[in-house]
């Protein structure tokens, strides 16, 4: 699945949940009025379609560092976690993992860490930063029980950062527990300071592994209704 396309088909089933569907709906279409959408799935399909869009910018940008060495996975189911995804998962040359996910927020407004918490303007933000830590711990046991299972013990590090595209990000770049924020037109620059020390077979073994362990993203039936 391509970068973004999980987000699109949310925010499609959003907005086919939400059509009035009954006889009277049918009448006003068939005449040239459309039944109104309320609001509340408005808001969700907008919000879907931003994250859809953010997710294609983020892959466009990481796409040639795959000639200095890195493998990417794009849209990937995260084991044992219903309905959550990983936007774009990054192995380094060093076989060193890094789970970016996108994020395209206004700018009228700068993204910054208040009392250990993110913030977006005056809007608290702190629980992207648990889903990410969640959703980072989940793929890193994931990913060490496979590579263990194939009998590789070696350590994988894994360290989650968050590309921000639109808004402003307080000092260049933050960390917040443990995961980055970053403008994403530094992103491609901040990935590089993480590349590491070149291990190809490792990486390419790292990105394989992976492969197997994060399937393609596709919503259960349930959630595309």
């Amino acid at each position: 699945m391509s970068a973004g396309r999980s987000a699109d088909e949310r925010a499609d089933a959003v907005l086919r949940a939400a059509r009035p569907t009954g006889l009277l709906a049918r009448l006003k279409a068939a005449l040239g009025f459309p039944a109104a959408i309320p609001a509340e799935a408005m808001t969700l399909a907008r919000n879907s379609r931003a994250g859809a869009e953010g997710e294609r910018r983020t892959a466009a940008l990481v796409r040639p560092l795959a000639d200095e060495g890195w493998f990417g996975l794009f849209d990937r189911s995260i084991p044992g976690m219903h309905s959550a995804n990983v936007d774009i998962f990054l192995v380094a040359p060093s076989g060193d993992v890094i789970p970016v996910d996108a994020k395209l927020w206004h700018r009228n407004d700068e993204v910054l860490p208040v009392n250990g918490r993110l913030f977006h303007g005056e809007k608290d933000y702190g629980s992207v930063i648990g889903s990410v830590r969640l959703e980072t711990t989940r793929m890193r046991e994931s990913l060490r029980e496979a590579l263990r299972r194939r009998g590789h013990t070696r350590p994988v590090a894994v360290t989650p950062l968050i590309a921000m595209h639109n808004a402003p990000v307080a000092s260049g770049g933050f960390a917040l527990d443990g995961v980055r924020i970053v403008p994403a037109d530094d992103l491609v620059a901040v990935l590089r300071t993480m590349a590491g020390r070149p291990d190809p077979w490792w990486a390419e073994t790292v990105a394989a592994v992976a492969s197997t362990v994060l399937p393609r993203y596709e919503e259960e039936e349930g959630d595309r209704r």
